[in-house]
């Protein structure tokens, strides 16, 4: 009975998923002591971690839930600009590489743009069909907290969406698929199609 018990509790929902992270500059190099935070998107108020990369660029393994997380990779007053990743958890071993870029020299300082502008976005499945029912988060490149959005596709798979940043970065999950696109900042309408169909 005891053994039964034991093949239950392991075969219970909530398995969680192995996820590796490993943070390299543009050759491929580890960087070590890249502040890395790992985020629940699911989860608003859920941050998961906040931990300094190993001398490998590596964070310890994670055990996440199935969901969508965000990495992000940052080196505040560093060399390297900040990096951001979404990802879909379901249920195969994950392996995250952020690649962070080098910090250009800065002119008179950062300048951060916060307007109203609208856009119209129209999510397509890869067959050309409007995926209905998607959401779609947006964000500025660095996922500034206060600048995030979230919406959810209408029946002609589309949602009325502000940019938040230039440029404004989209990522649409529908089904179990992910999707991340830069937006053109002067299109009044833009279209993202899927690169495949969800599970």
């Amino acid at each position: 009975m005891k053994l039964l018990f034991l093949a239950l509790l392991l075969l219970a929902p909530g398995a969680s998923t192995q996820v590796s992270v490993t943070v390299e500059d543009t050759s491929g190099s580890a960087l070590k002591d890249e502040l890395v935070i790992i985020q629940d998107l699911y989860n608003r108020e859920h941050e998961i971690l906040r931990v300094l990369t190993d001398k490998d660029g590596k964070l310890p393994v994670l055990n996440l839930q199935p969901g969508l997380y965000r990495a992000i990779a940052t080196a505040p007053y560093g060399y390297w600009q900040t990096e951001v990743k979404e990802f879909l958890v379901a249920e195969k071993h994950l392996n995250i590489a952020l690649r962070v870029r080098p910090m250009p020299t800065h002119g008179a300082g950062d300048i951060v743009a916060i307007g109203t502008k609208k856009q119209r976005l129209r999510v397509l499945q890869a067959n050309g069909s409007a995926a209905s029912g998607a959401e779609v988060y947006v964000r500025d490149r660095d996922a500034t907290l206060h600048l995030e959005r979230g919406y959810k596709t209408d029946l002609k798979g589309e949602a009325q969406i502000e940019l938040v940043g230039d440029p404004t970065v989209a990522v649409v999950v529908f089904g179990n698929s992910l999707t991340t696109r830069e937006l053109p900042p002067n299109d009044a309408e833009f279209t993202m199609r899927l690169s495949s169909a969800p599970d």
